[in-house]
């Protein structure tokens, strides 16, 4: 009976749109909730009775291929919404007897890679959102978005269900998303801004209930729809308590070097202070579970960039985002130059290794029209290293999609390791959606001695083209000890610009672009220029998602003292100019056997490189996937020839939904040393978790590190 419903319910959809006006059509779309006090089972089935009194939300909009197109597959939606919880009904029909293409079943699956429907909610629409994703197999995904979409942390996991079915002609989904799990105003009566995108992959179709102009990525808050009638909703006690035990033996434990093995208890705990506030506590937190690092290969003489993967850290984050750019790295001109908080200076060393924390505080979420974010951690005295206090604090003032706001973030030691102190303010403006206006200022204090630090940056991304350009100063006595920034005293000018060209519906070519890039670096003495990168580029985007991209590079380097580019291979102080071309292409990611194969060459300072990098993965369903990557660099210099090797393997299984096993292998040959990674991870309920987790070190002429953790969770609900 549901299969026959459903097609019946199927009405036809026309065909492309001529001259649409995307914003008319967004102020039309307005979706009525409809109140409910019937349990609903969550089973992916419109078997309760309250599906048939919801309004139908239909007509699903291109944004590719063909921008301002209906859908060539319908899609519909509808909402209802209980005491606790708001519960979403999606329909996807697909003519195509196949189904869609479901590429894994892991939680936070790659977003792109397969089918997918997101929900994307704006309970403030003030350009953040909660996204709630899932595939045709029922895996989820969950993300935040901040600054209408310009920073998307799709780390961020919430208490959520949903269920899915497939059917002859399309797939269902139905989602339980608890008030408990959001944060929204506390008017008697709310209307939020609402989305639903879905993903056609078969045909690289994304389609939107709500149009979304081509340019953006789908989690833009400002081209939502409207949810109106709901009424009287309250967050409820909104108390989460989420203890854990660790127990695992290591040839060099974290907590006490001379015990090789160890246990563990501590908490987190979450409790909404209204319905816009976040308190969370943590107490003796352990990260034990993470993912170890991608290792990369550096022939630069600065610092390598990171990610942030510790859940504590990573939730909240856009509270804490700071000018153009947050702890992720990543931000409107993608650019890394000036990180004024960097949230893996807290708990981890210099060289990655964990340092024991022993609890923190952290208060986020919207007072009005302020976000405010607050971040306190206190680590343990470890190997040497004194016990630190770490405190960030940001308030902003939003303005729609602006905001202007004020920063401290400090770090307080003991002894010789002292104080930094960093306070700020930064702005952000955006106009007519596709415009950004940036600017930051700082300044440091670190035992007695001061600097100042300031960036501005603008940036257009509109349809046919786009352009970034920053400036960044840093003075020699700048220091910013929970932030990043790998050049110092520096003077930094940036730019991007790039033309886009879009072939007509149905070619193979999706679009293809033709820009030039470059930075510029001075310092405050007189040396004046001391590096300068300039790089022509194109880039082919195909219909079925591979790309080609080819870079011709002209750089200068200025080198003040000796530089060590590989062991015994020194470069002597003097000015260097260099070309390299760099060209990779990649296949469709969606397809059982994908991969991609690149090339560098040219010069290299006064010698020549060679490089090259591949990758292949296998899909063998959606339960088992194995993917194998290789990168290399021959480099002859008249002071010394290197080679580099960075081979990675990877095997992910996914028993299910809840369950997976997942084994990673690296070496790097810089430093020669392999990392093998194995985790084995049940998720038994929402956010209560069980971990087995295995890692291996083994570098050459050191002892070789083996670690065996076990991490049990339970997440309370009151």
């Amino acid at each position: 009976m549901l299969r026959v419903a459903l097609a019946c319910a199927c009405l036809p959809e026309a065909q492309a749109l001529a001259q649409v006006d995307l914003a008319a059509i967004r102020a039309s779309k307005v979706i009525q909730a409809v109140p409910t006090t019937e349990p609903l089972v969550i089973d992916g089935r419109m078997d309760d009775p309250v599906w048939a009194q919801a309004p139908v939300a239909r007509d699903f909009i291109q944004q590719e291929p063909d921008e301002g197109a209906l859908s060539t597959e319908p899609s519909e939606f509808r909402v209802v919404y209980d005491e606790d919880a708001l519960y979403i009904f999606g329909v996807f029909y697909d003519s195509d007897p196949r189904g869609g293409i479901v590429n894994e079943l892991k939680r936070d699956f790659a977003s792109r890679d397969g089918d997918t429907a997101a929900v994307i909610i704006s309970p403030f629409r003030d350009g953040n959102s909660s996204n709630f994703q899932v595939n045709p197999a029922g895996a989820l995904r969950d993300s935040q978005s901040y600054e209408d979409g310009r920073q998307v942390n799709a780390n961020w996991d919430a208490v959520w269900w949903a269920k899915t079915e497939t059917f002859d002609g399309g797939w269902t989904m139905e989602l339980k998303i608890p008030f408990k799990s959001l944060r929204f105003p506390t008017d008697e009566e709310q209307v939020w801004g609402i989305n639903v995108f879905r993903l056609i992959r078969r045909n690289n179709e994304a389609t939107y209930w709500s149009p979304q102009a081509r340019q953006f990525n789908p989690y833009k808050p400002s081209s939502a729809g409207r949810l109106v009638g709901l009424q009287r909703i309250r967050p409820g006690r909104n108390l989460y308590v989420k203890p854990f035990w660790t127990a695992g033996g290591s040839t060099a434990s974290i907590r006490n070097l001379n015990r090789q093995w160890d246990a563990d208890l501590g908490a987190d705990l979450k409790y909404g202070i209204g319905s816009s506030l976040a308190l969370d506590l943590t107490f003796r937190t352990d990260f034990s579970q993470v993912e170890v690092d991608e290792q990369q290969i550096n022939l630069t003489r600065f610092s390598l960039f990171f990610p942030e993967k510790r859940e504590f850290f990573l939730e909240n984050q856009g509270a804490f985002r700071i000018s153009d750019q947050d702890s992720s790295g990543q931000g409107t001109t993608g650019r890394r130059d000036l990180l004024p908080f960097f949230s893996r200076r807290i708990g981890l060393s210099a060289t990655g290794d964990p340092v024991p924390i022993w609890g923190g505080a952290r208060l986020t979420g919207r007072q009005g029209a302020y976000t405010v974010g607050l971040l306190n951690m206190q680590t343990e005295a470890f190997a040497g290293r004194p016990s630190e206090n770490f405190t960030t604090a940001r308030i902003a003032r939003n303005f729609g999609a602006s905001s202007i706001g004020g920063f401290y973030t400090g770090r307080e030691g003991s002894g010789a390791a002292g104080f930094n102190r960093v306070a700020g303010g930064d702005l952000h403006l955006n106009y007519r959606r596709a415009i950004d206006v940036n600017g930051l200022v700082m300044g440091s204090a670190t035992n007695g001695r001061n600097g100042s630090a300031v960036r501005g940056a603008l940036a257009v991304n509109e349809n046919l083209y786009s352009a970034q350009v920053s400036y960044t100063n840093i003075t020699p006595a700048f220091r910013d000890d929970l932030g990043f920034f790998p050049r110092g005293d520096i003077g930094l000018a940036a730019w991007d610009a790039s033309r886009i060209f879009r072939p007509k519906t149905g070619s193979r070519l999706r679009s293809h672009e033709y820009g030039s890039s470059g930075e510029v670096f001075e310092n405050s003495g007189h040396d004046g220029l001391q590096s300068r990168h300039l790089r022509a580029y194109t880039q082919q985007n195909l219909s079925d998602g591979g790309a080609f991209e080819a870079d011709l590079d002209w750089n200068y380097e200025r080198l003040t003292a000796p530089f060590e580019v590989s062991k015994g291979v020194v470069l002597p102080p003097g000015e260097y100019r260099f070309r390299q071309v760099l060209s990779t292409f990649s296949s469709n990611k969606s397809g059982r056997l994908s991969g991609s194969v690149g090339y560098t060459g040219g010069e290299f300072y006064t010698g020549d490189i060679r490089g090259g990098t591949g990758g292949v993965r296998l899909r063998v369903d959606e339960h088992l996937a194995a993917s194998a990557n290789y990168a290399y660099n021959d480099v002859s210099l008249p002071q010394g020839a290197f080679t580099t090797h960075l081979p990675r393997f990877r095997v992910d299984w996914s028993f299910s939904t809840r369950m997976f096993l997942n084994a990673f292998v690296q070496y790097n040959s810089a430093t020669k040393t392999w990392l093998s990674n194995i985790r084995y991870r049940l998720i038994y309920r929402p956010l209560s978790d069980f971990y087995f987790v295995y890692n291996e070190t083994r570098t050459a002429g050191r002892r070789d590190q083996r670690t065996i953790a076990l991490k049990h969770t339970i997440l309370l609900s009151f």
